[in-house]
């Protein structure tokens, strides 16, 4: 259906002001159809929202649209002191000659349209909650709503007029052309340079990367980014030189070295071009600024360095987002990860420092400032006495750690440009899938780790499942979300007890080939009759690397069925 043929009819709208201190189970207003073709708009205006819905949590960056059937029971919360969600309930009928039919608008129910906030205050502008007028004397005030103020009727149209134009633009966004294949490869370019801004790069070497000649990469590059390659690479070089300034006793030469300039008068001239400040006299400023103070997930407070090269991490996801926002670090805790994860390439020669942190491996490094995912309470004071050492809670929502680790290094824009990315993909993929199953199904997320089995909450790749694909947790899982608990090891005879109306079963690549029967084999066959999918054990994490890289074998994850590479296995024995 087209949006030229929908019809709204505004049943009611509203200002949802959100407090920290509040947990509001938020129910959609109650009118008199409650009719199937009814719907509710909810517009963040403010960030730091969170959404739950079947106890499903979804971050709502400002600007995020998503549509929910009235049915729907949600909860909205907020960790900022203050945040505005509109609410807008109306009823969706298409238009047919001169019929008008119940009718779902061409959207992904439950899943948001990222819209930047100036377009929405001029979609809904007149609004005066959302755009206030200056404060004025009580008198102008009612000269005024006496002069303008329309009828009941007619400021219902106007409103019912602007809620189509938002469920428009958030239409805008399926049928908007995906990015040209060169505007990605130069982006791939960008992300490269992040990376490896202290190696000899060259104009002509990047342009290959990208598949271009010279003048076409070096022209496009300057329209994406307003710079010329070598000149964005000085600057990303200086911005690093800027940190290791801050914090670095190196001499000029060491420093000009690592970030990748071969001539150290060359990097004072060009740092002092850009700074406005030689390299020295510009660190000495630094070390006078005032560093920030946060709070960590213990309650401690930490002294921020005001930059940090030398970084140091430990934690199941932390590696993928520090990476994700173009930071690599010098030491992580990698060690059940090197053969694991599916960005297995990237961790080559950064060091690896234990599960947890070990201060001896740590010490030797230099770093300065440690981030712990995981940690030990033991190491703690230990690592605490070499660096200003943050620990974080790993348990909360990709969106929400990447922002946290973002805002540290002073690198938000780097994270929400990842999740603007990361929304568009989501949703062409689930409109790739749309045949492929029905959002709101039940789902189960099942790990298989040699004769245990274990059942996921909302961690891992079930995240990509639940947050993003719009399956829905079977009651026993549920159970599992509500209690905190990431995972749980089950028993076989429980594993009916957990199944949904479609299973992932996730199993190691070389678990895959062990001779049949087995307890891989076993598990299908009691899942049986309901759909199930294998999945290499690999993309069972939930960082921004993984689940951005998820988005593009989705498809040949739900085009296999459950028993293809058990029956290939057998046909293949000698």
């Amino acid at each position: 259906m087209q949006m030229a043929s929908l019809y709204i009819q505004l049943q009611q709208h509203d200002l949802l002001q959100l407090t920290p201190l509040q947990e509001t189970n938020h129910h959609n207003p109650s009118t008199k159809s409650k009719a199937a073709n009814e719907y509710t708009l909810l517009i963040a205006l403010d960030h730091g929202i969170q959404l739950l819905t079947n106890n499903i949590s979804k971050d709502l960056s400002q600007g995020s649209c998503i549509l929910l059937p009235t049915q729907q029971s949600y909860i909205l919360k907020t960790i900022k002191e203050q945040a505005l969600v509109a609410r807008y309930t109306f009823l969706a009928f298409q238009v047919d000659k001169s019929n008008l039919l119940p009718a779902c608008p061409p959207l992904i129910l439950g899943f948001p349209y990222r819209l930047s906030l100036s377009t929405i205050k001029l979609a809904l502008a007149g609004e005066d909650w959302i755009s206030p007028s200056p404060l004025q004397t009580n008198k102008q005030n009612r000269l005024q709503e006496t002069k303008f103020t329309p009828t009941h009727h007619s400021k219902s149209a106007v409103t019912q007029t602007r809620l189509q134009l938002i469920l428009s633009l958030m239409a805008q966004l399926e049928s908007a052309a995906p990015p040209v294949q060169n505007d990605q490869a130069v982006q791939r370019t960008l992300s490269y340079m992040e990376q490896h801004y202290n190696e000899d790069l060259t104009v002509e070497l990047l342009a290959e990367m990208a598949g271009m000649v010279r003048w076409q990469y070096s022209k496009l590059f300057k329209v994406m980014t307003g710079k010329k390659p070598t000149d964005y690479l000085t600057e990303l070089r200086v911005q690093h030189a800027k940190r290791l300034l801050s914090s670095s006793t190196e001499t000029l030469r060491e420093i000009s070295r690592q970030v990748g300039f071969k001539d150290e008068y060359y990097f004072s001239r060009r740092f002092h071009q850009l700074t406005g400040h030689p390299p020295r006299e510009f660190a000495n400023i630094l070390r006078r600024t005032r560093q920030r103070t946060i709070t960590d997930s213990l309650g401690r407070q930490i002294s921020l360095p005001d930059t940090a090269t030398r970084i140091v991490a430990t934690g199941t996801n932390t590696l993928g987002e520090l990476l994700a926002i173009g930071i690599r670090p010098v030491g992580a805790g990698i060690t059940t990860m090197k053969s694991q994860v599916i960005y297995r390439n990237k961790l080559l020669q950064i060091p690896d420092i234990g599960l947890q942190g070990a201060s001896e491996q740590v010490s030797l490094l230099k770093p300065d400032l440690i981030l712990l995912g995981n940690y030990s309470e033991q190491q703690l004071p230990r690592l605490d006495a070499i660096a200003p050492t943050i620990v974080y809670r790993e348990s909360t929502s990709t969106f929400e750690r990447l922002r946290y680790i973002a805002d540290l290094f002073g690198r938000s824009r780097t994270a929400e440009q990842w999740i603007d990315r990361y929304e568009e993909s989501v949703r062409r993929i689930r409109r790739q899938l749309a045949d492929d199953y029905i959002a709101g199904e039940r789902a189960t997320v099942y790990l298989v780790l040699g004769k245990n089995i274990y059942v996921m909450g909302q961690t891992g790749f079930a995240a990509t499942v639940y947050e993003s694909l719009g399956f829905r947790p079977t009651e026993s899982v549920n159970q599992l979300i509500i209690n905190g608990r990431p995972w749980i090891q089950i028993d076989y005879n429980k594993i009916t007890q957990y199944a949904g109306d479609r299973n992932f079963v996730m199993i190691p690549q070389e678990e895959m080939n062990v001779n049949i029967p087995s307890p891989l084999q076993s598990l299908v066959g009691m899942l049986a009759p309901s759909k199930v999918h294998i999945v290499e054990a690999g993309w069972n994490y939930d960082d921004p690397l993984t689940r951005e890289r998820l988005l593009t074998v989705l498809p040949s994850i739900f085009a296999k069925d459950g028993l293809t590479p058990l029956l290939a296995n057998e046909k293949n024995k000698p």
